[in-house]
This record gives structure tokens, sequence and C-alpha cells, in this order.
């Protein structure tokens, strides 16, 4: 019997030992995971990702800097950034800085640079008038230019609305989106080869076929701006509610990568330095697993040898 156990227990912790992390969630075609960030850890921001610390330079597009807007009235802080709760923050507080009216907050996954690339994630919208809750893709080492992609949302109380804006290097598109944005909504921003896609809740929400060819960062953002009074760029008045919240529940990031060789011209897509994808929990039970099953397998193969090593002893003779 003792053999029988320790060969079984020797069969389980080998198929352990092989066996893959498991995966949560469904890859999409054409995609490969780089990595997914659920935000578990208390004040530790995904890897490759860090806050921005400094005025408005441009890289929010139509939100601030030089799209126009009201983003040269913050200053984005790191402490606007934090994680707790499962969840990502980025807050917009009415607290002067630098000369600036507004202390906000914003988050560049620099380390995530790719050319094209698939990103999802669930998020809830800063809400009041004034403010602009933004998913943005940035050209690395380069002005934005024609080459800035972004999701844009302003939740303003009675007029929610959300603009995509997307640069091909020639031009840049923008296309409104209707809403309503203020609830909890999953999120898809795909950049192919064969255009760019915003999806909301698994819906196209928009589509346009051209597309950027730079490497390109992915971040978040809040930031003061979004339609004011009939539509002109503005700020939080005084009956704007805040701190307000941008709060991102969880990442994941794909790189383009199809059965067929990637298109002429483009390169292979980077990744983020110890990141995981998929569950990040998942390996490290299995490797306990294994590692258990592994001993119970020796423990009962001594048993085995020790019983038949040890010198019998005959049975006591019988009585005439």
């Amino acid at each position: 019997m003792l053999r029988r156990a320790a060969t079984v227990l020797v069969v389980v912790a080998s198929a352990v030992w092989v066996s893959p992390a498991p995966v949560l969630a469904v890859e999409p075609g054409d995609w490969t995971p780089v990595f997914s960030e659920s935000f578990d850890d208390p004040g530790a921001l995904p890897p490759g990702c860090a806050a921005y610390d400094g005025v408005a330079d441009g890289t929010l597009g139509g939100a601030g800097g030089e799209g126009g807007g009201g983003a040269e009235a913050s200053y984005f802080r790191p402490e606007a950034v934090t994680v707790s709760g499962g969840r990502l923050h980025l807050a917009l507080h009415r607290r002067a800085y630098g000369g600036r009216q507004f202390v906000t907050g914003e988050l560049r996954c620099l380390g995530a640079a790719q050319q094209f690339g698939r990103y999802e994630f669930r998020a809830r919208v800063a809400v009041g008038a004034g403010i602009s809750s933004v998913a943005m893709l940035r050209p690395v080492d380069e002005p934005p230019g024609q080459d800035a992609s972004q999701l844009e949302i302003t939740a303003r109380p009675g007029g929610e609305q959300g603009l995509v804006r997307n640069g091909t290097g020639a031009q840049t598109s923008v296309r409104p989106l209707p809403g309503p944005f203020s609830d909890w909504h999953a999120y898809t921003i795909e950049w192919a080869p064969t255009g760019f896609r915003v999806l909301v809740d698994g819906k196209e929400r928009a589509a346009d076929p051209g597309v950027s060819t730079r490497h390109r960062w992915f971040g978040f953002a809040v930031t003061t701006g979004g339609p004011g009074t009939q539509g002109s760029p503005g700020t939080p008045g005084p009956s704007t509610a805040l701190p307000a919240e941008f709060e991102v529940d969880y990442l994941r990031v794909y790189a383009y990568a199809p059965d067929s060789p990637l298109p002429a011209g483009a390169a292979q897509p980077s990744t983020v330095h110890n990141a995981v994808p998929g569950s990040p929990g998942g390996h490290r039970w299995s490797l306990w697993l294994a590692v258990v099953a592994t001993a119970m397998a020796a423990v009962a193969l001594f048993a085995f040898v020790l019983r038949k090593t040890r010198p019998h002893r005959p049975p006591p003779a019988h009585r005439a």
C-alpha cells in the first residue's frame, strides 16, 4: 500500500510542477498579455508606472496643455495618485500649488511603451463641472503633436459626455461619445495596425481606420478642463464638490502579437519589468502545492524503504 501511495504522490507532484498558472481572463485574439494589475497592494503603483510631478506639458491634448482646455489651472502632484481599497485613485483638490489653483493626479506608464496595444480597465470617472478624466496614449520622448490619442470623459451633472481623440501622425480625429458615464464601466482602448477603437462595456463606441505607428506609453489623469458654459473650457466652480476622484479597479495591458508576422516596419512590443500576466497569486499556490506533494511522497517512500530493509523477526515457536 505504501508503494502505491508513494507512486500516486509522485505522479501528483509531477503534474503540479508542470501545470501552468491559471488564466483569469479570456485573452483577445491577436493580443498577448503584457501585465495585469488589480491594485491589491496598498500604496504600490503598477510596475513601470509613476506619478507625474509638474505642470501641464501638453500631453493631455484637448484636456489642457497645447490643445486648449483648463489644465493650465492644475499642478500634477504625486500625492494625488494613490492605491488603496483595491483601486487606483487619481484625485483633484481645490488647493493652490506652484501658482496653480488645483492639485491633480496623473499616472504615466512609460515602462509599458510599445507599438500598438490593447488596454482594458474598469473605472469610475470624477463627477463635477470643469473636471476631465482621461485615459491617454502618448509618444515616447516626443511632443504629442498629431501622435496623441485619448479617451476624455467629463461627467458634469446633466451633461455627461466623452470625447475620443485619435492622432495618426498626420491629423487628429475627434469623435463625441454620449453618456452616461458617472457609474462604473469597463473600457477598452484598442490600437492596432488596422485601426483605433474604443469600447464601453464590451460595445464598440468609436472606431477610426487611421493609427499612429509611434511607440507610445499609456496613462491616466484627472484634471481641470472639460466643457464649461456653452461648451467652452472651464474649471471647477464654487458649486463643484471637491476633492473628486477618478477611480480605476483594474488595468490589463496587451501587446499586438497576431499569428501572422507583424506588418513591415513594426517593432516588437516592450514589456514591463517584473510584471506578471494573469493571476499573480496562481503560480505561487501551484508552487507550494508541488512542494507539499513532493515532501509527502518523500516521506512515504522513506517509510516503504525502512519497512523493507528492517530485519525480519521470526514468529515465536509453538509449544508442543
